[in-house]
């Protein structure tokens, strides 16, 4: 079980805690202190990937604290672990008062950014591969084809209408 330390600021989590899940809403971001977190998808799932391995002095949990969105991946304490715990509320002043962490909070969204930019590029050449190779005798379910042109299109519309995008937010 986790423990605070100090309201609001710092959290312990012992090896083996899940300090937030996929698909939930967390309002957090945070910095490790000491020990380390790894970083799931699919967490206990049959096709779960580690996303990564978190050391000191990294941040985690920034896209969803301040989006509002759900989080993309489960985060587990792999030992006992310190944490600085930090809201959306408590950002402004964080930063004022720790001016080095921002260069970091930036460094891990702009590593998260290139990452997800990888994989869609890496998925739209798959896909594009997929519905080039398709047999012309309609011997694939038409069901496949058409979720296939769907998803490609799906992705081609948030890419040319920023304003439906993920990150589309009043500043």
């Amino acid at each position: 079980m986790s423990c605070d330390v100090k309201p609001g600021g710092m959290k312990r989590y012992l090896a083996g805690d899940i300090i937030f899940k996929e698909k939930e809403i967390h309002p957090y971001m945070y910095k490790v202190l000491k020990g380390s977190v790894a970083l799931y998808v699919n967490h206990e799932k049959e096709h779960e990937n580690v996303l990564g391995i978190l050391e000191e002095n990294r941040f985690f949990g920034e896209i969803s604290m301040l989006t509002g969105r759900p989080q993309v991946y489960t985060a587990v304490a792999l030992n006992d672990v310190l944490l600085m715990r930090v809201s959306e509320e408590q950002l402004e002043s964080f930063l004022s008062e720790n001016r080095g962490n921002t260069l970091g909070i930036m460094k891990s969204m702009a590593k998260i950014i290139v990452t997800q930019s990888l994989d869609i590029s890496m998925l739209m050449e798959d896909l594009n591969e997929i519905l080039k190779d398709l047999p012309d005798d309609n011997a694939l379910d038409p069901k496949v084809v058409t979720r296939l042109k769907q998803y490609q299109l799906k992705y081609v519309e948030k890419t040319y209408n920023p304003e439906d995008s993920f990150f589309s937010a009043e500043v």
